[in-house]
């Protein structure tokens, strides 16, 4: 099984989400995993960051008409906070980069999910390792990653989740893109109703929990999820084409 392959030579992930923004043009903006704000600031609409302890580097407010801040762990956020109210309506665009283990990541998306409209989109971060040394379920795992290109970059197992997706919800679009450095995905068809996921999760869990990258393969998993090139959404009409 292949279980390292070239760097992603797409474009950063960061400038393919700067073009969903531009092509969707959110009124609402959800952000699960802030940190220093990085991914915050191109956000220009009323935008909510999560994150149990904030980073912020640098002025994120920029042209938002309202910026709300939780710090707080995700669970507790969706679990206390009624955000629709607040923003007056239902999330646009969504992006999950919070705790690196899947079953938090897979908690995150069918949270959020409920807070968002059929044509909303969610992006998930971390889910394309080019290596899967930068998979294991410890961040503290630096031996195993010592000898890789990139001994600090750490994914989780945060991958299993679009791999969970395109096995148990059909009904949603997934786009799998290469942006460096550990790819991004692009969700949307949504059902904010649907409660197979949730209603299923501890029996996902045990079922996952045991899937192994390793054994898999990276070339499986880039199978499975018909990764794309980053070079197919340079337009409005290449975006709104594969979503």
């Amino acid at each position: 099984m292949t279980t390292q392959i070239e760097d992603h030579r797409g474009d950063h992930y960061y400038d393919v989400m700067k073009r969903v923004h531009e092509t969707i043009n959110p009124r609402t903006y959800l952000e699960i995993g802030t940190r220093t704000g990085g991914s915050l600031i191109l956000a220009k609409c009323v935008s909510v960051a999560v994150d149990p302890k904030f980073h912020i580097t640098s002025n994120i407010i920029g042209a938002k008409p309202a910026c709300f801040f939780y710090q707080m762990p995700s669970d507790r956020f969706f679990k206390s906070v009624d955000i629709i109210p607040i923003i007056g309506g239902e999330v646009e665009f969504a992006f999950l980069d919070g705790m690196h283990l899947f079953e938090f990541l897979l908690r995150d998306f069918y949270n959020t999910e409920k807070l968002c409209g059929k044509h909303s989109i969610i992006a998930l971060h971390d889910c394309l390792p080019p290596d899967v040394r930068y998979t294991s379920r410890y961040e503290s795992d630096s031996d195993i990653r010592k000898d890789a290109n990139h001994p600090h970059w750490w994914a989780g197992d945060v991958w299993k989740v679009p791999v969970i997706l395109r096995r148990l919800r059909p009904d949603l679009h997934i786009i799998a893109v290469d942006a460096p450095p550990t790819g991004l995905i692009l969700i949307t068809n949504l059902d904010p109703a649907s409660s197979v996921l949730e209603n299923g999760y501890r029996a996902i869990v045990d079922e996952f929990s045991n899937l192994s990258l390793e054994t898999m393969g990276l070339d499986k998993l880039s199978e499975e999820l018909g990764v794309i090139s980053t070079a197919k959404l340079k337009t409005f009409e290449d975006i709104a084409l594969h979503l």
